[in-house]
């Protein structure tokens, strides 16, 4: 009984490398360029949604006292300060894994044209959450002069 049951289980562990195929160095960077657009997408949100609180109470602190406006909008700061800083080191951490991934797949045969319209799409993305909150930014900053300006009348 006992033969039997080493034996299984070394045909067991046998039977799991030979079912799972290890990952080309492509197949990595395309994992890479996954999560990375992930890690932008969740950038993009979080910091987008904490411009928004920041807009939203820069426009309704104008009824507050100086002080008070302060400091509803400096803990709307630290708050962006912290996400934006956390998203920073996840993205460049990603980006720094992709860019050694896509070193060990240049040595890989037709790696370009498998890995051309996944980079693509990648830098098309950045391109257009960097253009949103571009947008945010300008909307926050525009609602910032505003407050100031109305603590000067």
């Amino acid at each position: 009984m006992r033969k039997s049951i080493t034996v299984a289980a070394a045909f067991a562990a046998l039977a799991i490398p030979a079912a799972a195929p290890a990952a080309t160095p492509i197949d990595t960077a395309k994992a890479d360029v996954t999560k990375l657009q992930s890690d932008i997408a969740a950038r993009q949100a979080t910091i987008v949604a904490d411009l928004q609180k920041l807009t939203a109470d820069a426009r309704s602190a104008k009824s507050l006292s100086k002080d008070a406006a302060r400091a509803l909008v400096r803990s709307d700061l630290a708050a962006l300060r912290a996400d934006r800083d956390a998203a920073r080191t996840t993205i460049k951490a990603d980006r720094a894994q992709l860019k050694t991934d896509l070193a060990a797949a240049k040595q890989v045969e037709g790696a370009k044209a498998q890995l051309q319209p996944a980079l693509k799409s990648l830098r098309q993305s950045i391109r257009q959450a960097r253009q949103a909150l571009r947008a945010e930014v300008r909307q926050a900053r525009q609602a910032l002069r505003e407050l100031r300006a109305s603590f000067r009348k």
